[in-house]
């Protein structure tokens, strides 16, 4: 069996592998990590490889494999974790020379989650820093640089976790989304995202950016393996989605905002994703609502605030290590009043209400994931107005589920770099993984 064609694979049809016997978890586990070792670019992806307990785990898994009492679907699979999650015994940096130099004592609740599933972490990847930008870029620490033109970013925040998805260091990997930080990477590494609803995963032991908006999600291949992903992080049993006829689908493309300022590209290719969804039968409706800007004037308030409420005494302590741009932008939210703040978060909380009720009757939302591809390393180093401009609007339409307080998922489309993004109701995973298993080939 050719390894390299792992690239090309989902978990599912490895763990039908494991299962059958054709490959076992520690064969697979050497692949990668001989793969890491021996590609220079895996520094610029990984914080640590955690060699010895990935190897623990894979002789248990390959054990467990053998005596036909594997422990599901994920038990063998090789993943990686953001590294702004506590993995007992080692660091947990986020992205900064800021952090705390302990290591940590004991595992993240969602991370005990996956190893009880016999998930394989083969290490921790890089991060924007302190996880407060969409574009990937972190001269603090390292820039993965993007698989697919190595002169441009990979998206952030969790720009290492897709990167060692795309470059086949593993099969999967676990980011965060406070503004986009799944989805954005996904999209502009070609693969799925899933930004899952605030709380409905545990965050103790990951370290916190705006804990109104911070959630986890998997970034993968496959829509499937997302599920498969989000099952073990919630151990909640939900149902498995459902592949659907796509002709009892009823979408809603929100006009105002998400396609101001947008790549003729991207555009193009959200307009084919559109029009091959209308021909499989669903139906697409156009609206322009209110509460999208309202909540985006809002985000300006209340994201800053808590974030740089959460990080500021680190901040000031040494402000000389930070990147200028991501410095400035947390202490954007200095001056905030605790009136205005508190009075931000309420009327966001009405919003919510309000939209909800607004988008009653469609399955999702529809939108481009980012209205722009990812920029050059190079000027974002060199131009901090430009880094702070395609900053702002590569989480532009993200943003917009976090502040609604939606799970969101992202499809790559036939573009490089182009998202299709779907947005549903709070807690409404599964049937939005549904939606996105029956157009995930269509589009």
């Amino acid at each position: 069996m050719d390894l390299e064609n792992l690239r090309y694979k989902t978990i599912k049809e490895v763990s039908e592998w494991i299962e059958a016997g054709q490959i076992c978890p520690e064969e697979l586990t050497h692949f990668y990590l001989e793969k890491i070792s021996s590609d220079p670019k895996s520094k610029d992806v990984f914080t640590e490889v955690l060699k010895n307990s990935a190897l623990d785990s894979a002789k248990e898994s390959k054990k467990r494999a053998k005596r036909g009492m594997r422990k599901g679907i994920l038990d063998g699979i090789p993943i990686s974790v953001k590294d702004l999650a506590d993995i007992a015994g080692h660091l947990t940096r986020g992205g900064s020379s800021l952090t705390d130099t302990k290591k940590a004592k004991k595992n993240a609740v969602f991370v005990e989650k996956l190893y009880s599933e016999g998930v394989i972490i083969l290490g921790k990847t890089h991060m924007t820093e302190l996880a407060f930008s969409g574009l990937g870029l972190n001269p603090a620490t390292a820039t993965p640089p993007n698989p697919l033109n190595e002169k441009l970013v990979s998206g952030g925040s969790s720009s290492g976790s897709a990167v060692s998805v795309s470059r086949n260091y593993c099969l999967a990997s676990i980011g965060s989304d406070t503004g986009g930080s799944v989805r954005i990477p996904a999209a502009w590494n070609n693969l799925v995202g899933l930004k899952t609803t605030h709380n409905i995963i545990d965050l103790t032991g990951v370290l916190k950016l705006c804990p109104s908006f911070d959630t986890l999600g998997p970034i993968c291949k496959s829509v499937e393996d997302s599920h498969f992903l989000f099952d073990a992080m919630t151990n909640a049993n939900f149902q498995k989605p459902t592949k659907l006829k796509p002709e009892n689908f009823k979408f809603l493309v929100i006009k105002n905002m998400f396609f101001e300022n947008i790549d003729n590209d991207i555009n193009n290719s959200f307009n084919i994703a559109i029009e091959k969804i209308i021909q499989s039968g669903a139906t697409v409706e156009y609206k322009n609502l209110s509460e999208i800007d309202s909540a985006f004037e809002i985000s300006k308030t209340v994201f800053p605030a808590e974030a740089y409420g959460i990080w500021h005494h680190e901040i000031e302590k040494n402000p000389e290590k930070m990147f200028v741009p991501i410095r400035e932008r947390f202490r954007s939210g200095r001056d905030i009043a605790a009136c205005d703040y508190i009075f931000s978060l309420h009327k966001l909380l009405e919003l919510r209400m309000s939209f909800l009720k607004k988008v009653d009757g469609f399955d999702a939302i529809l939108a481009p994931t980012s209205p722009i591809k990812p920029p050059s390393i190079t000027q974002l180093l060199d131009d901090h107005d430009f880094f702070t401009e395609k900053n702002l609007l590569a989480l532009r339409n993200t943003r917009i589920a976090n502040s609604l307080n939606l799970c969101a998922l992202t499809l790559p489309t036939k573009t490089d770099f182009s998202g299709l993004m779907l947005m549903g109701r709070p807690n409404s995973e599964v049937e939005l993984m549904s939606i996105g298993l029956s157009i995930e080939k269509i589009k």
